[in-house]
């Protein structure tokens, strides 16, 4: 007689691919050969968040590490692919758990088969050492406030497809060049957030040294002003198909500002941080969609959260032609978008499947009116902020969720305060839904593209 707990190996493996999260942890809990079965997946991807950091204790009375588990068996971390480090927990003010910081790099020191490793807050150095020889890394994303002997150690690495860099500091932006002559037949994506070091000199040395790149994102990089940085991108990566740049308030003078147009014919994913808030801003927006032909995804975030978005804006999100892709996914980040525009950008955009915006609670079937005509749309994500509006916010009710999942016949899934609703038809009410909590991934960047719209393969 066959049972679960007499299956196969691999048949419990395939099956266990499909659970996440504490149902795993439940699961191993079953039988041995359940345990067995859900361990590679278990030790898949070890994450360190804020709650984990808040609980950290290591002399007892609280919970321990997950790299301390590593460390005291190996055996487990072969199965260790990605290691996501969101926080680091304090003993004292500005001073890191030294004992966090010995287990973590035990730890990763034995994690011979890891391909992602993010690391949010500032203990990398303490890290770098274990990072090497990870022949099989490719996705890198850190904190690179960095010496330039740190730096020189991490340049030994040079497996990577993907390297994010926050905050990097003069060193490490000055060894990309070098950095990138070993890279340039894998790295296919490269991020840099928030450098007052990286300049228009810089890009036009070094994205000639990587032929490969398919995603470029400079993002709050002052010195690099979006008419440099697209001048650098289309000369030296025509085949890009992602690209994020900031629109800074310093605009350079008309004498070198020729209106640049963005002639990527491969893009499909087009992020842009707009800091001015002055209406010649969308003069400058408009030359940036002329030739754009294949664009799936458009990410616009704004400066003022109270400004309504222009209508010239609005205009230039073109309907799909003969010669032009159907926008699949909308984000318009802090910004007031008026029911207005929405009907108009709905009437523009029937293809939508994922669409971004801030919710206007109080009026919400007046919205849903403006947003009836999208027939594919899925996914509605509320992206206003709680704290913008003085006093408590309105929140979506399950009224509100039911009466716009019956109006907008595919949508499915509506996030919004910290809740993602889930809808399926209902014989009886039309669409039952179900509410639970909703967090978004706080190492994403918000100009990243979603997994499920990755174009970089």
């Amino acid at each position: 007689m066959v049972t679960a707990d007499n299956l196969n190996l691999d048949v419990l493996e395939l099956i266990f691919a499909f659970i996440s999260g504490s149902d795993l942890v439940a699961v191993s809990s079953v039988s041995k050969s359940f345990l067995a079965g859900v361990i590679p997946c278990l030790y898949a991807t070890i994450s360190f968040t804020a709650k984990h950091t808040k609980r950290y204790r290591p002399e007892g009375g609280g919970i321990i590490s997950p790299f301390l588990t590593l460390r005291n068996h190996p055996d487990l971390a072969v199965h260790v692919r990605q290691i996501d480090i969101h926080c680091a927990p304090f003993i004292a003010a500005g001073q890191i758990h030294p004992k966090f910081l010995w287990e973590t790099a035990d730890a990763l020191r034995v994690c011979k088969n890891l391909t992602s490793f993010v690391c949010g807050p500032r203990i990398l150095p303490a890290l770098l050492g274990s990072l090497q020889g990870k022949e099989r890394l490719q996705d890198l994303h850190i904190y690179a406030a960095l010496t330039t002997t740190q730096g020189e150690m991490l340049q030994k690495i040079t497996t990577l497809r993907s390297l994010t860099l926050d905050y990097p500091t003069w060193n490490i932006v000055d060894s990309l060049t070098r950095w990138a002559q070993p890279l340039q037949r894998t790295l296919s994506h490269l991020t840099i957030f928030m450098s007052q070091e990286v300049n228009g000199i810089l890009l036009e040395a070094l994205l000639p040294l990587l032929p490969r790149l398919r995603g470029l994102h400079l993002i709050g990089c002052p010195k690099a002003p979006h008419t440099v940085v697209i001048k650098a991108a289309t000369t030296h990566t025509p085949s890009l198909k992602e690209f994020s740049f900031t629109i800074f308030e310093n605009t350079p003078p008309p004498s070198l500002f020729c209106l640049p147009t963005i002639t990527l014919p491969s893009l499909q994913h087009l992020a842009i941080d707009v800091r001015p808030t002055s209406d010649a801003t969308a003069m400058t927006m408009a030359s940036l969609f002329v030739s754009l032909t294949s664009l799936s995804t458009l990410v616009l975030k704004f400066a003022d959260r109270q400004l309504p978005i222009w209508n010239s804006v609005i205009d230039l999100i073109a309907p799909p032609s003969a010669v032009t892709v159907p926008l699949k996914r909308l984000a318009l980040m802090d910004c007031a978008v008026p029911i207005d525009m929405v009907g108009k950008l709905s009437s523009k955009c029937k293809d939508l499947e994922m669409l971004e915006i801030p919710l206007p609670i109080k009026d919400i079937q007046a919205f849903t009116a403006a947003i009836s005509s999208l027939k594919e749309l899925h996914t509605l994500t509320d992206v206003g902020d709680a704290h913008a509006s003085h006093g408590p916010r309105a929140t979506l009710a399950r009224n509100d969720v039911r009466y716009m999942m019956r109006a907008c016949v595919n949508l499915r899934t509506i996030v919004s305060d910290g809740r993602m609703w889930t809808g399926r038809p209902d014989c009886f009410i039309g669409v039952a839904v179900t509410p639970q909590r909703y967090k978004a991934n706080v190492t994403q960047h918000w100009f990243s593209p979603l997994k499920e719209y990755s174009y970089l393969s």
